[in-house]
């Protein structure tokens, strides 16, 4: 499906799912102004500067953090109407913000590539666009075919969708899906457990599985959903992970940020990847301020408690940058994560821009992220960041397809390493 005549496109689709139904397309009525909609969900839509009938500038809203600092300006979701017939020059701006409480650069570039939908299901990306570098600018132009146009940072993976795909698997007996806890605003946080209950679980590895910490990292759901999807497949890899492993899945922690369109954040203001140190699980304080961290973090504990995890791996996304994470400096955890990266760096769709994983100690990174599970539970824990723009092989940027395939790599290859005998104590 095309709405540009004249910029080439790669699709990208949700398949068998429509978040809103699109109004018919219509000949645009010269004196019906363009009209902006940001009242669904996942939507996010800062001020509009109106340049022409035709021309507009558009701010990012961003999200700031429970200090009123850190802005993020790396999430926008709206829908125009009355645009068919016209020629939209549209100007993408105000993405310069503040990241770890230092002024940052604008988080896209050159490279960048916004996302449209004339029926909000199926995606393409610009292919080309002017960036601006002094003023930290995106101007593309559009020619809508129909009377509405979406346009997101990358393309949305709503709440509502992860709903739905839970009620389609929940009825698998080979599935076990619970309400660990529920978010600041009252939404479920669903974790997901795979396992063939025919085969005793004593001599079983466990690995675990968390996406969506970040609610604009879209593409980490899209993963978590291969994963699950594939281990409830008929391929042989996967019905033998299912005998000899427990894999749990955390598909969304950040339900809230998600629905309601932010950025980063919980709706507190708190990172649901950072501040993991502060969540002390004697205090209730952090049960009322993080929700989202104060559950996850009890039940990965206790599921420690009960039956050691051997791989658990926090995914995120970044817009041109694709690596390794982790502190685990000891065995047999460090050799099961470097056992991961090389295998997913020469076999699947991960393409690292570092060669190899990196420690935390060694770069200085922050200690208080999802990756202190290591020194708090003795958890190998990793982050997988991907990129969002063109791959360094793939020369391309990932579709859903791209996504949902790397998500069934990253899952088999888990359970590989976990039960590689090399990396057991």
């Amino acid at each position: 499906m095309r709405i540009l005549t004249a910029l080439a496109l790669t699709a990208f689709v949700f398949p068998g799912f429509t978040l809103a139904a699109a109004p018919a397309a219509a000949t645009a009525n010269a004196a019906s102004a363009v009209q902006f909609n940001a009242a669904f969900e996942c939507a996010s839509l800062g001020k509009i500067d109106k340049l022409s009938e035709n021309e507009f500038r558009i701010h990012m809203l961003g999200q700031q953090d429970s200090r009123g600092r850190n802005r993020q300006a790396t999430w926008f979701f709206f829908r125009m109407d009355n645009v068919a017939g016209r020629e939209l020059t549209l100007h993408f701006t105000d993405f310069v913000g503040e990241y770890n409480g230092a002024p940052s650069r604008a988080p896209v570039s050159a490279s960048y590539r916004p996302w449209f939908s004339e029926d909000n299901t199926h995606w393409d990306h610009v292919e080309s666009l002017a960036w601006d570098a002094a003023k930290d600018e995106a101007t593309f132009t559009l020619r809508p075919r129909g009377n509405t146009i979406w346009l997101a940072h990358v393309p949305p993976y709503p709440y509502t969708r992860l709903q739905h795909l839970l009620e389609e698997i929940g009825s698998s007996p080979l599935v076990r899906v619970e309400v660990i806890g529920r978010s600041a605003h009252g939404r479920d946080l669903n974790l997901v457990t795979i396992n063939d209950l025919s085969v005793p679980d004593e001599n079983k590895k466990v690995i675990f599985l968390i996406a969506r910490q970040h609610p604009w990292e879209t593409g980490t759901s899209i993963m978590a959903e291969g994963a699950m999807r594939f281990l409830l497949s008929d391929d042989p890899v996967a019905q033998q992970i299912r005998r000899d492993t427990i894999v749990k899945v955390m598909p969304m922690m950040n339900p809230d940020g998600v629905a309601e369109g932010a950025a980063r954040f919980n709706v507190n203001g708190y990172d649901t990847n950072r501040e993991w140190d502060l969540v002390d699980l004697r205090d209730k304080q952090w049960l009322t301020k993080m929700p989202e961290i104060w559950y996850v973090k009890t039940r990965v504990f206790a599921e420690q408690a009960r039956q050691p995890i051997a791989l658990l791996v926090n995914l995120h996304q970044d817009e041109s940058n694709e690596y390794m994470d982790t502190m685990v400096d000891a065995e047999p955890g460090k050799t099961r994560i470097d056992q991961l990266f090389a295998i997913l760096a020469e076999k699947s769709l991960f393409d690292p821009s570092r060669k190899r994983v990196t420690t935390i100690q060694e770069s200085h990174g922050p200690t208080n992220t999802t990756l202190s599970l290591w020194t708090d539970a003795h958890v190998p824990t990793v982050m997988i960041e991907r990129r969002v723009t063109a791959g360094l092989r793939t020369k391309r940027i990932y579709t859903f397809e791209d996504n949902q395939r790397f998500g069934e790599q990253l899952i088999a290859t888990m359970a590989e390493v976990a039960r590689d005998k090399k990396s057991q104590p």
